[in-house]
């Protein structure tokens, strides 16, 4: 296609045209099935070690419990460091140990419950509403 151009306004701004498919050369390879089924290198290298990947959608910290275990480590590690580098680098093990079994399943059951609200098709106040309620 001539004149086609790399990627247009709207999809720039992440406002998809679904009437015009094939306004820029980065929806139209968006929009086949073998680019957006390829694995990126990261998640080739996990799967390749036996392990699972799994990306959560960016901008939603409440759908993976890693983030609020993070918070509670660094949490710990403000409360007991003498904020020098050798200080940090003592307290990291210990911070990340401080974070019992207990509280890593209850973040785990939050972002559960968020991810089971947003399937139900809720959204704004009422997710943090029935998170809460629920």
């Amino acid at each position: 296609m001539q004149g086609l151009a790399r990627q247009c306004d709207k999809c720039k701004s992440h406002i998809s045209d679904p009437a015009n498919p094939k306004c820029c050369a980065v929806r139209i390879l968006s929009c086949q099935p073998d680019f957006t089924s390829q694995k990126n290198h990261l998640q080739k290298a996990i799967e390749a070690a036996g392990h699972m990947c799994i990306f959560y959608p960016k901008f939603h910290c409440e759908l993976n419990f890693i983030e609020p275990f993070w918070g509670e480590a660094k949490r710990y590690s403000r409360l007991h460091c003498d904020y020098t580098f050798r200080g940090l680098k003592a307290i990291i093990s210990r911070a990340l140990e401080s974070v019992t079994l207990t509280k890593i399943r209850r973040f785990a059951r939050r972002s559960a419950r968020y991810i089971s609200v947003y399937e139900h098709g809720l959204s704004g106040k009422a997710v943090v509403f029935a998170v809460r309620k629920y």
